[in-house]
C-alpha cells in the first residue's frame, strides 16, 4: 500500500478523539474552560448514561460577539499567542491549545454554546456543526456567562460508545472526583454535579464554599475526615489538579505513603488510598503543562528538587523513615532559599489511634 496523506475528516476524528477519552474528560475540559473565564460558579448536569447530554454551565465573563465565530474552531485560542507563552502559562490558565470544543463538535451528535457578556442585553444561542463552524445565532435569555450542552456524545465512534455504556456508573464516578479535585484546587469555587433521569439523587452533589473558603474548609465541608484512610489524592500544580499515576507526582505519593506506614502501627500499614492533598505554587518556566493530551501531568525543569523539598514536609509531620521503609530523596539537608507550597496529609497522633489532619505552609525554592 502506498503512502497516501489521511481524509481530513479522519485526521480531525482520530485528533479528537485522542483529546476527549471520556465523557469524564468532556467535563474536566469544559471546567477548565469556565475557570479560565474566572467563573466561580460552576453547574454540571450529565445524563445517567454518560453519553445523552452533557452540559456545564458557569457564571464567567463569557464569549464577547466578535469572538464567537472562532469558539469552536481547532487552534483558536486566546490563552496564549506562541510558545513561548505556554511556558510562562503557569497557573494563569488551565486550557491553551484550542482543540477541546472543536473536538467536542466532532465527536458529539449536536453541541450548543449559550453565552452572555455583562453590557449585553441578551444572549446568544449558538448551534455548532461538527467542523466547529458557527451554522446558526439567535438571541436567547441566558445571565452572565456561558453554558456548554452536548448531545449525544460518541455518536460517531461506536466501539468507544458502548464501552461507555457499559462503565456509566464509573465514569459518574470519575465527573465526581473531578469535581471534588477541583474543588480542593479551587476551594472558594462552588461546583455542582447533577445526574438527569437517576433512579435517585444519590449521585448528586454540592460543594458550597463559604467567602474566602481555605482548603480545609473544602476538606471538612467534602469528607468524613475520619476516613482519610481511603479518600484519595488531589494534587495541584498552580492549582491545576493532576493525576498521582504519572510522572514526578506519582513518585511524590509513593514517597507520602512510604513515610505514612513507617510512623504507623502494623495494623494500620495496608492503607490503600490515603488522603493527601498538596498543592505546588512554581516560578515562571518551571514546567511544562503540554506533555499529553489530557493535560493530567507535567514535566518539571528541576523534579529532584521537587521531591527533596516535599520530603522534608513528610520528615517533619511523620519523623525519619523506619529501617525497611522506602529510600528517602538524596541531598535532602540541601534545601533553602524560600518559595511556598500548601500541603495536608494524614497525620500519626501523639495520643489516639484516630487519623488527623494537619495543614502546613512551607517555604523552599522550586527551581
Amino acid at each position: 500500500m502506498p503512502i497516501l496523506a489521511l481524509p481530513k475528516d479522519t485526521v480531525r476524528a482520530i485528533g479528537s478523539s485522542q483529546v476527549l477519552t471520556d465523557p469524564a474528560s468532556v467535563v474536566k475540559e469544559l471546567i477548565d474552560n469556565a475557570l479560565d473565564a474566572r467563573a466561580t460558579s460552576i453547574f454540571v448536569e450529565i445524563a445517567a448514561n454518560a453519553l445523552d447530554l452533557i452540559q456545564v454551565k458557569d457564571n464567567g465573563y463569557g464569549i464577547a460577539p466578535e469572538d464567537r465565530q472562532f469558539v469552536c474552531r481547532r487552534s483558536y485560542t486566546s490563552k496564549i499567542n506562541d510558545l513561548d507563552d505556554l511556558a510562562n502559562l503557569g497557573g494563569r490558565y488551565l486550557g491553551f491549545r484550542g482543540e477541546a470544543l472543536a473536538s467536542l463538535a466532532e465527536m458529539s451528535e449536536n453541541l450548543f454554546v449559550y453565552t452572555r457578556i455583562d453590557g449585553d442585553a441578551t444572549a446568544a444561542s449558538l448551534k455548532v456543526s461538527r467542523l466547529g463552524e458557527v451554522e446558526k445565532e439567535e438571541p436567547m435569555s441566558h445571565p452572565v456567562g456561558t453554558t456548554v450542552r452536548v448531545n449525544n456524545f460518541l455518536k460517531f465512534l461506536p466501539v468507544r460508545r458502548q464501552a461507555s455504556l457499559k462503565d456509566a456508573n464509573k465514569l459518574l464516578n470519575e465527573v465526581k472526583k473531578r469535581l471534588q479535585a477541583y474543588s480542593m484546587a479551587r476551594p472558594s469555587v462552588r461546583f455542582s454535579l447533577k445526574i438527569l433521569k437517576a433512579k435517585n439523587e444519590k449521585g448528586n452533589w454540592t460543594y458550597a464554599p463559604k467567602p474566602n473558603a481555605s482548603i480545609t474548609d473544602a476538606a471538612t465541608k467534602m469528607f468524613d475526615l475520619a476516613a482519610v484512610c481511603h479518600i484519595g489524592q488531589f494534587i495541584s500544580v498552580d492549582s491545576r489538579p493532576v493525576s498521582s499515576s504519572k510522572g514526578t507526582i506519582k513518585q511524590i505519593f509513593t514517597l507520602f505513603k512510604s513515610y505514612l506506614r513507617s510512623s504507623l502501627t502494623p495494623v494500620c500499614e495496608k492503607i490503600k488510598d490515603p488522603f493527601l492533598f498538596l498543592n505546588i505554587i512554581c516560578p515562571a518556566r518551571s514546567y511544562d503543562a503540554n506533555i499529553e493530551p489530557s493535560k493530567n501531568d507535567v514535566l518539571f525543569i528541576n523534579p529532584t528538587l521537587i521531591l527533596k523539598t516535599i520530603e522534608t514536609a513528610f520528615e517533619s509531620v511523620y519523623g525519619k523513615l523506619q529501617t525497611g521503609a522506602s529510600p528517602k530523596s538524596k541531598h535532602l539537608d540541601e534545601i533553602s532559599k524560600p518559595q511556598v507550597f500548601d500541603i495536608m496529609l494524614a497525620r500519626k497522633p501523639q495520643r489516639d489511634a484516630q487519623m488527623k489532619m494537619c495543614h502546613c505552609n512551607l517555604e523552599h525554592p522550586l527551581m
